[in-house]
């Protein structure tokens, strides 16, 4: 039974890969590095799809990674998305959902702050280590609507509070707040 299931896991590889090949055709255009990284450059092999395989030793496979992951503008967007889906679990009082993806966003709170240490006080000081990560965590635990929807008001107030202490107040502009800034009645 067991190579039949390893058969068959070879086989629905083989076509995915083949599948995904064949999705997108080749363009013909000859693989370059981009011109925004000189770095690259340096790198013996030529440009593949092997980006991190391709790199000529470990230090340059980190650096690449670190690169990649970017600083706290990804964490960020993935914070949004679940401070827009704990909005969403309080209106539709699907208090779980919302445990749920408050507890993702100080995880992604802390990765933020490892990205980018600098950033870590406000992080903390406006947000993890004072009432409001508690207090909207304690709203969702007690299933009590009025109390959630007043708690993610001030968990709204706190993220507005400190992109201003991050300079970059301009965030409190984005629809994210638009969309949030009040419970429908």
């Amino acid at each position: 039974m067991s190579s039949h299931l390893a058969g068959a896991a070879v086989l629905w590889l083989a076509a995915s890969v083949a599948l995904a090949q064949s999705v997108v055709p080749p363009t013909g255009i000859a693989p370059r590095f981009p011109t925004a990284y000189k770095e690259l450059a340096q790198q013996t092999r030529p440009p593949s799809n092997n980006w991190l395989l391709d790199a000529n030793d470990d230090t340059e496979r980190f650096r690449r990674l670190q690169v990649a992951a970017g600083g706290t503008d990804i964490p960020m967007w993935e914070i949004a998305h679940r401070y827009e889906e704990l909005y969403a679990a309080i209106q539709a009082n699907n208090w779980e959902m919302g445990v749920y993806h408050w507890e993702k966003v100080r995880d992604r709170l802390n990765t933020a702050g490892m990205k980018r240490p600098a950033r870590t006080e406000n992080i903390e000081r406006l947000f993890l280590d004072n009432a409001v990560w508690t207090s909207m965590h304690e709203a969702l635990k007690s299933r009590d609507a009025g109390r959630m929807r007043t708690q993610f008001l001030a968990v709204r107030q706190a993220c507005m509070a400190c992109h201003v202490a991050e300079r970059v107040g301009f965030l409190n502009d984005s629809s994210v707040f638009t969309r949030t800034a009040a419970f429908p009645r």
